[in-house]
């Protein structure tokens, strides 16, 4: 209830703060960030206790000129399921993400097609490719191995390359510090949300 009411205040106070702002080339773009995405959703694991570091993101831009930015971002997540019954039972699956990003911003062009400003003038508009470079570690221990028929463990690593997109709105609280709501796989979740502090001139 409490954190409902505080993300209820902070969303109306980005609706009567006005302060007219919008995306201009700046030194830097400074974009901490959190996602959402239930990996637990993967199996079935009614039995074993679920302790997370959610999926979370650091993102540092810096703005070429009033429309593109360009720069590189980490991100890490972390799933551990142990069994109730078994605490040796233990399963691991972390994921760490590096890379580089590009972004379109295109409040702008909006504007100037519409000929309409009344909100988007406190608003960036944007989409984004995400080059990832993601290590995803998987250890399992004392797991029960159906096909042996006996307790097993298990680890491996993966590295992957991918492009993925992030389409995303900023709303400006001050002309420097904006929230921030995205969609898409660029991130460590398909649905992001954190903020912004645009550091330059």
């Amino acid at each position: 209830m409490i954190k409902r009411s505080f993300i209820a205040f902070i969303f109306l106070a980005a609706f009567v703060i006005t302060s007219h702002a919008q995306y201009t080339k700046e030194n830097w773009i400074i974009s901490p960030k959190i996602s959402f995405a239930d990996y637990s959703d993967k199996n079935n694991w009614e039995g074993y206790s679920i302790s997370k570091i959610p999926p979370v993101s650091f993102f540092a831009e810096k703005g070429v000129n009033s429309f593109f930015s360009a720069g590189g971002f980490l991100g890490y997540n972390r799933d551990k399921y142990t069994n109730d019954t078994i605490p040796q039972n233990v399963m691991r699956y972390s994921t760490f993400m590096a890379g580089a990003v590009a972004t379109i911003h295109y409040a702008h062009w909006i504007e100037s097609l519409s000929g309409y400003s009344i909100f988007l003038g406190d608003f960036d508009f944007y989409a984004s490719a995400s080059f990832q470079l993601a290590f995803s570690k998987t250890n399992e221990q004392n797991f029960w191995n159906s096909e042996t028929e006996d307790f097993s463990n298990h680890e491996s690593n993966e590295v992957n390359f991918r492009i993925r997109p992030i389409l995303g709105i900023r709303y400006f609280l001050t002309d420097r510090f904006c929230m921030l709501l995205e969609a898409g796989k660029g991130n460590p979740g398909m649905i992001t949300t954190g903020v912004s502090w645009f550091l330059g001139n």
